[in-house]
């Protein structure tokens, strides 16, 4: 269910890597949009004075504001995959700011949480050439060789950087070492627990006993009017608040451990979810950070798998086409179950080739089975094969749309001779 990647960070598909990124963003851009930085730089105190010094000089409500908004920006474009060294990069920057200066009157969960996401960013900047299935990914194929990328459709995704190696999978280090990251926290805050004035001040188990617990049930029920019915009765039986203490020590360091030694991480995983649902339930205390950071390790190509279609549809392409071919390169990642075959046209098989109703020079045709689809509806089935795109299909079959995009594939394929690069590769 969750993927333990520091033992293997290969996998078949990047499809985990670019889910795993649009969560980040996704979560990032969530808990910044909502700061209101003119009324925060009015507070007239401060809880931690020795982080004022991040505070602009000049107008600093302004600023900070103006900082949220390019720090959105840049999210929404690492989303995409776009020049994710940068966005991820510069993006890691600003939010490591925001949540300095956030840290003046916050000093809890809420902003330790950002400086987390500054982890996620400067680790998938620094892995930023392993992100395929992004607008990096495409971009890259530049560098490629027409042979190259139509020995890459024909493989179905199976080959190398350059398309020219043979590869049985993708190497998502990016995951790896943010699931060491988050196993490394989750190990520390264990510790606390158990040596509250430090690794040098001893051992304590008071964190073990029923009291504590209890007392923060207690505390929460009287000053914060979080009526919760199941929270008072488990005060009286401390068998059950020392087993909730010991089963959040054991998940909280067993994730590091399992990492380590390369075994499951999906029980401790469900652990750390149940227990901060658990606090939801009896403190009143969210820790909704947590849901997102975790579930960028879930195994999300697994999941995919079993919603992708199982049609089996043949593309007949032009191999002499650049373009076209680079068009057709994310196809080729998204189709996990390989229920997609790239045919060049120079190698299509006498069943299509001999039809009286196709003209391989003038146009990409998809075959359903007896079906027959040419130029943009061909592209609408190809859509049509990844489940999650089905709204962009229901778009792509109204009347007008559909004559509208077959004007603009038509033009686009009649001129791509003169716009883009058509040949075939003299190598």
């Amino acid at each position: 269910m969750f993927v333990n990647y520091f033992a293997d960070d290969e996998r078949s598909s990047p499809f985990n890597l670019a889910a795993a990124r649009v969560i980040v963003a996704g979560w990032l851009i969530w808990k910044t949009m909502w700061y209101d930085w003119m009324t925060f730089v009015a507070v007239p105190f401060s809880l931690t004075p020795e982080f004022t010094w991040a505070i602009p000089p000049v107008m600093p409500g302004v600023v900070l504001t103006v900082e949220k908004w390019v720090l959105i920006g840049l999210l929404v474009a690492f989303a995409l995959g776009y020049r994710i060294r940068a966005t991820a990069g510069f993006g890691a920057l600003l939010l490591a700011h925001l949540g300095t200066v956030r840290q003046i009157h916050i000093t809890y969960g809420e902003t330790q949480a950002m400086l987390i996401g500054v982890y996620f960013l400067l680790i998938y900047a620094l892995f930023a050439d392993a992100d395929k299935l992004s607008l990096d990914g495409l971009r890259r194929t530049r560098t490629w060789t027409v042979s190259s990328l139509r020995d890459h459709l024909v493989s179905n995704g199976d080959s190398g950087d350059d398309g020219s190696e043979a590869t049985d999978g993708y190497r998502l280090p990016a995951l790896k070492w943010s699931l060491v990251v988050i196993a490394m926290i989750y190990f520390g805050a264990g510790v606390d627990k158990l040596f509250p004035d430090g690794p040098f001040g001893g051992f304590s188990a008071a964190y073990l006993g029923p009291e504590h617990l209890s007392r923060i049930v207690v505390v929460r029920e009287v000053l914060y009017g979080w009526h919760i019915a199941i929270a008072p009765p488990l005060v009286e039986f401390p068998a059950a608040m020392t087993a909730a203490a010991v089963g959040t020590l054991v998940v909280e360091l067993g994730l590091f451990v399992a990492v380590l030694a390369g075994i499951s991480i999906t029980p401790f995983v469900l652990g750390i979810l149940g227990f901060q649902t658990a606090v939801l339930v009896m403190f009143g205390i969210l820790f909704a950070d947590t849901y997102p950071m975790l579930l960028t390790f879930l195994a999300w190509d697994r999941a995919y798998e079993r919603v992708a279609s199982g049609r089996q549809l043949d593309v007949v392409f032009d191999d002499r086409c650049y373009f076209c071919m680079r068009s057709l390169y994310p196809f080729s990642l998204l189709d996990v179950n390989g229920t997609i075959r790239f045919i060049p046209s120079s190698d299509a098989p006498d069943r299509y080739e001999s039809r009286e109703d196709v003209d391989f020079d003038q146009a990409m045709y998809a075959f359903d089975g007896g079906e027959t689809h040419e130029g943009y509806h061909a592209f609408r089935e190809l859509i049509r094969q990844f489940r999650f795109a089905l709204p962009v299909v229901w778009v792509m079959r109204l009347p007008p749309v559909a004559a509208v995009g077959e004007r603009v594939y038509r033009r686009v394929a009649d001129s791509r001779g003169d716009r883009f690069t058509c040949r075939i590769d003299n190598r």
